[in-house]
């Protein structure tokens, strides 16, 4: 068994490791535990005059944000089952409509609205036909967009077109909700725009100081303005130290980066649902041995585990200097979990008459 001494010095690199809270503009876009919000809701409709178009628009979007939000509660495997909803009951389930943009035009409207729907009513229009809820934990995530051109790289603080991109997308409700790191002075003294396209850890640490955001994406445009231009970048986990590629992809010219960091930006929220999506019908235990060469590689362990949503608890049933065996408390199935675990970097395999974890 390990020291007193060893046990200290895990309990302070998990303590110097443990999450943090998220700043205010940030958390912002996070809806609460007894809500469920849908934004990014386009709408375009034409009435008699502007007030009817407007009511209309608020019927549609309404409409919209139910189907969108059974995509995104409810398994595919179950989606046939679910009743269709009336008029009286969406009124008892929309807690209230966002606007984030909006304009008329004579007797059309145009806008881009959310829907807030109360968790009881959904939860209970879902439970009447048996359906079982996924839910999907937000993650909320800072970018950093740079650009570069024959120039070089663009500065922190420079107004362009693939920032204006990302500061243009309506991320409330989503699985990961953005917000656009300022570029100021204050960003400029903690990390250089060289730093943050090479993907300097110590400098994006530094620079997250200030905000606190879980994840980071440094989103990274190469080319000139009339194209074409090349997208790509990397997302980076301040929780866990993993680090990913995000989608690539090639636009003929800068009039087309909205939509490309608009499908960028669906494909992270994507791929965290996978991590984030939460089966609360189904829940197990299980014991695993994780093997151990060093202590970074128990904090490596600790720190994934604690960053998914699907494991209610980590209990430590004995630590020594080369291995370590766990209890896990998840939500689901094992099928799952092993899934969960992969996407978040740790393979979880049967070896004999016990289950292994590993980072991979």
């Amino acid at each position: 068994m390990p020291s007193a001494r060893i046990f200290s010095t895990i309990f302070v690199v998990l303590m110097a490791l443990a999450p943090v809270a998220v700043p205010l503009s940030v958390r912002a876009q996070i809806a609460s535990g007894n809500t469920y919000t849908i934004g990014g809701i386009d709408v375009d409709v034409s009435g008699a005059d502007a007030v009817q178009a407007r009511q209309q628009a608020i019927r549609e979007a309404r409409q919209k944000a139910v189907r969108l939000l059974v995509e995104r509660m409810v398994p595919a495997e179950d989606r046939a089952k679910v009743p269709p909803v009336s008029d009286q009951r969406l009124d008892g389930m929309v807690r209230g409509v966002e606007f984030a943009r909006e304009r008329t035009a004579g007797n059309r409207y145009i806008g881009t609205l959310g829907v807030v729907f109360s968790a009881e009513p959904v939860k209970q229009w879902l439970g009447e036909a048996g359906i079982s809820i996924a839910e999907t934990v937000a993650r909320a995530a800072l970018v950093i967009a740079l650009w570069k051109d024959k120039d070089g790289l663009q500065a922190l603080d420079e107004r362009n077109a693939w920032r204006d991109a990302w500061g243009g997308l309506d991320t409330l409700g989503t699985a990961v909700p953005l917000a656009l790191i300022r570029g100021d002075q204050l960003d400029q003294d903690a990390m250089t725009v060289e730093q943050a396209y090479v993907g300097d850890v110590s400098a994006l640490a530094r620079l997250n100081e200030r905000y606190r955001a879980p994840t980071l994406i440094v989103a990274i445009a190469e080319g000139d303005k009339a194209g074409p231009i090349k997208l790509g970048g990397v997302r980076y986990d301040m929780q866990t130290g993993a680090r990913s590629e995000v989608m690539t992809l090639s636009v003929p010219d800068s009039s087309q980066l909205a939509d490309a960091a608009k499908k960028i930006h669906a494909k992270l929220d994507e791929d965290w649902r996978g991590l984030a999506t939460v089966r609360r019908d189904q829940q197990a235990g299980l014991d695993v041995v994780v093997p151990l060469r060093a202590l970074a590689d128990w904090v490596q362990v600790r720190q994934r585990l604690g960053a998914i949503p699907a494991i209610r608890t980590v209990s430590v049933r004995t630590l020594e200097a080369d291995r370590a065996e766990l209890h896990l408390d998840y939500y689901g199935s094992a099928e799952q979990l092993q899934k969960v675990l992969m996407q978040a970097g740790l393979q979880l395999e049967r070896d004999a008459e016990k289950w292994r974890l590993q980072v991979r």
